[in-house]
């Protein structure tokens, strides 16, 4: 087993705090230094537009100024940690506003991206098509399961949407699928699960359990591209491991290790075909989103050297 030295993580550390987001820096403060909530919910305000979702490149793929339910839902992340806070409950109500304002009755849910983000710098699988649609719209879960889980988490400010009867149709949506094309839209189950536990009954264990052992990449080939690996559904030490072996969670953690070891920081394993220069903007801010997820993760997993 592994452990990131104090001389890598220094490197880590400093490069977040030179290079990234404020947003980045403000949470690993928080988990590691002296850092507050505050300085986190203020950081993440800056991404609150004045309908209550969150767009501002919050998601560095889709630099949208105007909100959007999947930057909403990356910014709900975040808030469900700091939910106790005055500040973070101001917050969360306005999203929740948004996310009423923004259901389609159509769908039953939420488009991730509204067709205006087609006049920003975006990742070419952001792209809305002819038919009001991106590529991640095609499963429906990512991001509407994990936006019904929200509602039911907040409920006391929901005002409009049948929350019951989400949670009811995003159930069925998910023991009903025989393939998985989505990994994403398994992450946004899982997040839904957390918040609704009463809902992981053993059928949808099973389900889940299905579903992880299709998509995830156990080998370490693999790795080095944009790939479900095994940390991204096994996230902290008491998280179910979906029959994942534990040999292959600490050949994970183990390569994770390696490369900040390596290169002081993590950089995205994907890329944009257009906008260059705005690509290389949203590479440094994904640097610094992947360096500080991955050394909380390290610290969870007690893979830090003291």
């Amino acid at each position: 087993m592994k452990q990131l030295t104090h001389e890598a993580f220094k490197r880590a550390r400093n490069w977040i705090m030179m290079k990234g987001r404020p947003l980045e820096q403000a949470l690993f403060a928080y988990e590691f230094e002296d850092g507050t909530a505050d300085d986190v919910l203020n950081a993440l305000h800056a991404y609150q537009n004045v309908d209550g979702g969150f767009g501002q490149g919050l998601e560095p793929d889709i630099q949208l100024r105007d909100s959007s339910p999947i930057a909403t839902s990356v910014a709900l992340q975040h808030l469900v940690r700091f939910a106790d806070e005055p500040k973070a409950d101001t917050m969360i109500r306005e999203a929740i506003r948004y996310l009423e304002y923004s259901f389609l009755e159509e769908r039953q849910g939420w488009l991730a991206v509204p067709e205006k983000s087609n006049d920003y710098p975006h990742a070419f699988w952001w792209t809305v098509h002819k038919n009001g649609m991106s590529w991640i719209d095609e499963n429906w879960g990512n991001p509407s399961a994990e936006l019904i889980g929200y509602l039911y988490l907040f409920e006391e400010y929901v005002t409009a949407l049948p929350i019951p009867k989400l949670i009811d149709q995003a159930m069925q949506h998910f023991l009903q699928l025989d393939s998985f094309k989505s990994e994403h839209e398994i992450y946004c189950y899982l997040r839904l699960f957390a918040m609704i536990p009463s809902q992981r009954t053993e059928k949808v264990e099973r389900q889940l359990t299905k579903a992880v052992q299709s998509l995830v990449k156990l080998d370490r080939e693999n790795w080095e591209k944009y790939v479900p690996f095994p940390l991204k559904f096994i996230p902290s030490p008491d998280s179910p491991k979906f029959g994942i072996p534990d040999f292959k969670l600490e050949d994970n953690l183990d390569f994770f290790v390696e490369k900040i070891e390596e290169d002081g920081k993590l950089t995205p394993t994907w890329e944009w075909n257009d906008y260059p220069e705005a690509w290389e903007k949203a590479k440094q801010e994904w640097s610094g989103i992947l360096t500080e997820g991955t050394l909380s993760a390290l610290n969870r997993f007690d893979r830090l050297s003291n």
